[in-house]
């Protein structure tokens, strides 16, 4: 386990996503919102509840990257610009490091 970041909250830094950057997230499509080698936030108009374990795919055109995780935190919003989603936090379980890293690097804004 690594330590926490000088927030106290973080094992690892997140990166903010630059642009659109779809991932799959139990077979459905989520936008990704930010990064990091241990989770990420996502949105989507699948329902997502706390605790729930999830396959998360981060397609690439090199190879896709593929792992289990958890919902660690949902939340449901009704944004004035479009309809329904949830927005929620993403513990990754079983991810490679490396191959996220690499992708973190790729998409950070």
């Amino acid at each position: 386990v690594r330590p926490l970041d000088h927030y106290g909250t973080r094992r690892a830094p997140r990166f903010k996503v630059a642009g659109e950057v779809e991932v799959v997230v139990d077979g459905n499509t989520a936008t990704l919102v930010d990064l990091s080698t241990v989770g990420a936030q996502v949105l989507t108009t699948s329902i997502l509840k706390p605790n729930q374990r999830i396959r998360m795919t981060l397609p690439e055109e090199s190879g896709t990257i593929r792992f289990n995780a958890a919902v660690a935190w949902a939340k449901f919003e009704i944004p004035s610009q479009s309809g329904p989603r949830y927005r929620a936090g993403i513990e990754f379980l079983d991810a490679n490091t490396t191959a996220v890293d690499a992708y973190c690097a790729r998409h950070k804004s």
